[in-house]
């Protein structure tokens, strides 16, 4: 496994045929996209020692490794996402939770892969968009100017009907805009309409992404500002939790853009630190800003 990202279509894959000549436009647009236009029959791996293995065997060793040596398992990455568009369901499946996994582990390992990631981010097929994003996601976690560069895919994917793609565009949103808000500034009526979706995991994603705007820069975004008090209402228990909390995170680092004061006041001063999971003294901290606003105001 090299760390180097695999040159040329077969991406360190060995394949049979060329079936070029059988897929459609579309399909082969995808490709060229994607950095892909191999056979989707893989023969194997050629691993270090040039041994040919399985797809599904290539991954259960990358993942055996990166549970005691993620910098090593990294290597693997331009490999895994190679299965993950070119192989069976079974190995697509393995690669994308094996990536999934070093996200987890160790998400710097994706800078190295950063363009490969955002090619998988900007493709038009879910599957692919939604793993790309959701390496940028865990990359802009702690590399925010990096995973910077899939910012417009991420952007484009806000408004998807695939729900898992759109929370992964989100996190990249709300990861990114926390260090650079001037970047996803733009996205302010995608976030309020995420708060307001159906689907609870898409309010989720959203109000998580509000934290971390409003924490950052709240006059960017005057929809979600005034859209985040009305989440402190959301029947679903995650989202309730995860509203209170990025209410805590707004009101301590923007009192005075707080909307309806004596409302949040009232709000916190009915839940605990340890019902929201924050900080000792977090909650009682926030009360105490915007108490501040309104010197009159008896609870």
């Amino acid at each position: 496994m090299s760390r180097e990202p695999p040159s040329g279509d077969d991406s360190g894959l060995e394949t049979v045929g060329d079936q070029s000549g059988e897929r459609s436009e579309q399909q082969q647009a995808e490709e060229s996209a994607t950095g892909t236009g191999a056979s989707e029959e893989p023969v194997g791996i050629v691993a270090d020692d040039e041994e040919s293995v399985e797809p599904t065997e290539f991954v259960d060793r990358v993942v055996e490794t990166a549970l005691t040596d993620p910098i090593t398992a990294g290597d693997a990455i331009g490999d895994l996402l190679a299965i993950s568009r070119e192989c069976d369901e079974d190995a697509r499946t393995a690669a994308e939770e094996a990536l999934d996994l070093l996200g987890l582990l160790r998400p710097v390992e994706f800078e190295v892969w950063v363009d490969d990631v955002v090619a998988f981010a900007s493709a038009d097929r879910d599957r692919l968009a939604f793993v790309g994003l959701r390496a940028l996601a865990q990359l802009s976690a702690v590399r925010p100017g990096v995973a910077k560069t899939g910012l417009d895919a991420a952007m484009r994917r806000l408004e998807t009907p695939h729900a898992p793609t759109r929370r992964a565009a989100l996190a990249v949103v709300g990861e990114v805009g926390e260090a650079f808000p001037d970047a996803v500034a733009q996205a302010d009526r995608q976030v309020m309409a995420a708060m307001r979706d159906d689907d609870p995991s898409v309010r989720l994603a959203g109000t998580m992404t509000a934290g971390k705007l409003l924490g950052a820069e709240p006059q960017q975004f005057p929809r979600t500002v005034t859209t985040l008090p009305d989440v402190l209402e959301d029947d679903d228990e995650e989202v309730w939790e995860y509203a209170h909390v990025a209410l805590v995170h707004f009101v301590r680092e923007h009192p005075s853009q707080v909307p309806e004061k004596r409302h949040v006041v009232e709000r916190l001063a009915n839940v605990s630190d340890e019902e929201l999971g924050v900080r000792e003294g977090s909650t009682k901290d926030a009360m105490t800003k915007l108490l501040a606003y309104e010197p009159g105001f008896d609870l």
